[in-house]
C-alpha cells in the first residue's frame, strides 16, 4: 500500500466536514488535489470511504468505522506535538482527568498526591462536570480518566472501548436540616418525609441519582413533591440546612459536608446503593493514566 498520513489526515477532515470545499480550506489544498487523494486511498484500500453526490458528501460504513478508529489516535498525534510545540522541549508529563464534584473532593486528591510521589514532574489538568459530559470527554479521548456516578444501566451506558472500575457502594441517607423535627433520630421511614418537599436531581446531568431517588420514595409509595432540581453539592447542603427541602444521597456525598447543619438518617426497609466508578478510554492510555489506574486498583 502507498497511503501516507496526509491521505489519511485529509480523509478525517473530510469526514469531518462532510463537504470538499470545505475540507480543502481546512486543508489549504485545492478542491480536485483533495479528490485526486482520497481516490488514491480508496483505491489502495480497496474500499469506498465517501459517497459523493452534487450536493452531498457522506460516509460509507466502512468510512465510518476508519473515520471512527483512526480520529483518536490523529488527536493523540496532534496533542503530543503541540504540547512539545508550547513547551520547546519535552513536557512534563500531564494527566487529564474529568470528574464529578463528589469525586473531585474524595478520590481524585488522593490519587493525584500518589502520583506525584512516584513522579514529581507530573502535572495534571482537571476538569469538574456532570457524569454524562465526562463520559463524552473520555469517549473523545480529549481526558484520559473520568470519575462517574455509576449508571444504572451501565452496561449499556460504558460500552467497548471504554472500561470502568467500580468502587465501594453506600447507601441512601434522607437527607434533612439540623433543626429538622427527624434531626435527632438515625433512622427514619421514608414515608415519614412524604409531605416535605424534595430537591431533585437534573435527570440528564445526574440520571441515576435521579433514578434512586424516584425509586426510593416509589418504593416508600409515594411520588415526591420537589421543590428544585439540579443544584450542585454544595448548594443543595446549603439549601437543606435552610430549611428549604429535603433530599436522598448516597452516603460517600454526604460524607463530603460535614461542615453543614444536615443530618443523614438511615432509611428503613430500602436497600438501594450508590457509588463511583472510574472510566477510561482503552485507546488512549499514556503511560501515566496506566499508572494512575493502578494506583485505583491497589485502594
Amino acid at each position: 500500500m502507498n497511503m501516507n498520513y496526509l491521505s489519511l489526515r485529509y480523509f478525517l477532515e473530510i469526514a469531518h466536514c462532510l463537504n470538499f470545499s470545505q475540507a480543502a480550506q481546512q486543508l489549504h489544498i485545492s478542491q480536485p488535489g483533495l479528490s485526486q487523494q482520497i481516490n488514491a486511498l480508496e483505491k489502495d484500500l480497496g474500499l469506498k470511504l465517501l459517497i459523493r453526490s452534487t450536493r452531498n458528501v457522506s460516509l460509507t460504513e466502512e468510512g465510518e468505522y476508519l473515520y471512527r478508529n483512526l480520529l483518536p489516535s490523529f488527536e493523540n498525534i496532534d496533542r503530543i506535538v503541540m504540547d512539545l510545540k508550547n513547551a520547546g522541549e519535552i513536557p512534563s508529563t500531564v494527566i487529564r482527568i474529568a470528574t464529578i464534584p463528589s469525586a473531585a473532593s474524595s478520590i481524585v486528591p488522593e490519587l493525584i498526591k500518589k502520583l506525584k510521589a512516584k513522579d514529581p514532574t507530573i502535572s495534571f489538568f482537571m476538569k469538574e462536570t456532570t457524569s454524562i459530559h465526562c463520559l463524552e470527554l473520555v469517549q473523545r479521548c480529549e481526558y484520559h480518566l473520568a470519575f462517574i456516578r455509576t449508571p444504572i444501566d451501565i452496561t449499556q451506558s460504558i460500552r467497548k472501548p471504554l472500561r470502568h472500575m467500580e468502587f465501594e457502594r453506600h447507601p441512601l441517607k434522607a437527607v434533612v436540616s439540623g433543626k429538622h423535627p427527624a434531626a435527632a433520630r438515625d433512622g427514619i421511614d421514608l414515608r415519614e418525609l412524604k409531605d416535605e418537599l424534595f430537591l431533585h436531581y437534573d435527570p440528564d446531568h445526574a440520571h441515576s441519582l435521579y433514578y434512586l431517588l424516584e425509586q426510593a420514595c416509589l418504593t416508600a409509595g409515594f411520588i415526591p413533591k420537589t421543590v428544585g432540581s439540579g443544584p450542585e453539592i454544595l448548594t443543595r447542603a446549603n439549601l437543606v440546612a435552610s430549611g428549604i427541602g429535603v433530599t436522598i444521597m448516597p452516603g460517600d456525598m454526604l460524607n463530603l459536608l460535614a461542615a453543614f447543619d444536615i443530618k443523614g438518617l438511615h432509611i428503613h426497609n430500602l436497600s438501594l446503593y450508590s457509588s463511583i466508578s472510574a472510566v477510561w478510554n482503552t485507546m488512549n492510555m499514556p503511560s501515566v493514566a496506566k499508572e494512575a489506574l493502578d494506583l485505583l486498583k491497589g485502594t
